[in-house]
């Protein structure tokens, strides 16, 4: 978690390594984020390393700061759309008994249905587990390896174990 000084330090950090690598004054905080955007679609992951160095922050703490609180202020409230992204979810289901792949398939229609919108996906997937969590809706999912059935929750907790430890 960043402090108050920290993240006063990210944005004006931010700027400074954005404008030196698209060799270009950035006017704007509008601009500054589709600048990063695009750098970060270039896969340039020692960004949030170099900030952190910067700012005594590590690039973990860096980047989940921009990706949770700060890039959020570019995108609008997708609560206006959660109707619609629910029954996106109820009616992608239906036809498939993996819960990661419903709920991705469900973004895209959304936004192939809704391409005016401005969401953030990650607010979206949020939206969509706490709408199956707090349903209680749990969707049967066999594992290829083992023929035991999971819970949708049991089985998003064995996908996330397994990302982290391939992370590391």
């Amino acid at each position: 978690m960043l402090t108050k000084q920290q993240i006063l330090m990210f944005e004006k950090t931010l700027l400074e390594l954005v404008s030196a690598i698209v060799h270009q004054a950035i006017s704007s905080k509008q601009l500054l984020f589709e600048f990063t955007q695009e750098i970060l679609t270039k896969n340039r992951k020692g960004l949030w390393k170099q900030i952190g160095d910067q700012i005594n922050a590590s690039q973990i703490e860096v980047h989940d700061f921009y990706f949770n609180t700060w890039s959020l202020q570019f995108y609008e409230d997708c609560n206006q759309y959660k109707d619609e992204i629910k029954l996106i979810f109820q009616q992608v289901i239906i036809s498939t008994s993996d819960y990661k792949l419903a709920i991705q398939q469900s973004i895209q229609t959304f936004l192939k249905e809704f391409p005016s919108n401005r969401c953030n996906e990650r607010k979206i997937y949020q939206m969509l587990y706490q709408y199956t969590k707090s349903n209680h809706k749990q969707y049967n999912v066999k594992p290829k390896a083992k023929q035991q059935s999971l819970t949708i929750f049991e089985n998003y907790a064995f996908q996330k174990a397994v990302n982290t430890k391939l992370e590391q």
